[in-house]
């Protein structure tokens, strides 16, 4: 049930961001998921394997639903987040785009350890919420190094 209830959680994140008017080149879009994935998958393994923090359940479900979220969930969200800001134009809507976008994604950590499919294990609410400060931004720095890469010549974009 657990599972099916993640699934649907990636099948409609998904849905909402493959019916979304895109800001961003295919290629783009690749790269910044990718970039996206490997630093949420990073955080993940740094935290089960090396500092304890985190505890996944050994059984099928919650490590599914983990890889799904890892996989799907987490790195869509974080490209849908890039995509909003494209379209943003003042500094006031940005910020709170970025604020807005730091408390789902720790609300959603939350929902993982509430759930059991991610358990934090003397961990501090303000990590997670730290984690997001430090992402978003960094994967900004990405989306724009990558643009001028893309574009480049094309100072339109």
């Amino acid at each position: 049930m657990l599972l099916f209830l993640y699934i649907l959680m990636n099948a409609a994140v998904l849905f909402v961001f493959m019916k979304t008017r895109r800001t961003m080149h295919m290629l783009e879009i690749f790269v910044c998921w990718w970039m996206a994935s490997y630093v949420y998958q990073n955080y993940s393994a740094l935290c089960f394997m090396n500092f304890k923090t985190l505890i996944i359940p050994d059984m099928f479900t919650p490590k599914a639903a983990h890889f799904l979220n890892r996989i799907v969930l987490y790195p869509v969200l974080m490209v849908v987040f890039l995509q909003l800001l494209l379209r943003m134009s003042t500094f006031l809507r940005k910020f709170a785009l970025y604020i807005g976008f730091i408390l789902l994604l720790s609300a959603l950590d939350g929902l993982d350890h509430v759930s059991g499919i991610l358990i934090h294990a003397d961990w501090r609410a303000w990590w997670t919420i730290a984690l997001w400060v430090i992402t978003l931004p960094f994967l900004i720095v990405c989306m724009k190094l990558f643009r001028i890469i893309l574009f480049k010549g094309d100072h339109t974009a």
